[in-house]
């Protein structure tokens, strides 16, 4: 009879946790964000433009990053296959510029990077910066929504 009491309570246990529900004390089962899409936004300030990456969830809730400001046109681009980038920006004053990259790294982070741009000249992934991290609840989809 005791072990048929204990596999109930750790069934019950585990079941709970695998739902995601909070006690019953604490007002309801919690909203696990499964799904977050990536955009970008610009804001043109004379020859700058403020970048920032807008992480939108299942529930419609956003929030905006802001990356910084950077000089010359900004546009949304697909980084080089070699940057393994989900989603990018390139801000150009003519043949020169800097490119932001959205990497997820280990399925919880989006990591974006910055990488100064000359045209005619491999791009090499290895010389990004970082520029910030965005945590995202682990096991979420990530997907880029520009």
């Amino acid at each position: 009879m005791t072990r048929l009491v204990l596999t109930l309570l750790l069934f019950t246990a585990c079941g709970a946790k695998a739902t995601g529900a909070k006690p019953a004390s604490s007002g309801g089962p919690v909203v696990l964000a499964k799904r977050v899409a990536l955009s970008w936004g610009f804001e043109v300030h004379g020859e700058l433009s403020e970048v920032f990456l807008a992480t939108t969830d299942e529930t419609g809730k956003q929030v905006s990053h802001p990356l910084g400001r950077y000089k010359g046109t900004c546009t949304v681009i697909t980084p080089a296959a070699e940057m393994r980038a989900m989603t990018g920006v390139a801000c150009r004053t003519g043949p020169t510029g800097t490119e932001l990259h959205a990497v997820v790294e280990h399925g919880e982070d989006i990591v974006i990077l910055k990488l100064g741009i000359d045209e005619g000249v491999k791009q090499d992934p290895m010389a990004r910066e970082e520029v910030t991290r965005v945590k995202v609840p682990l096991g979420t989809k990530i997907e880029s929504g520009s």
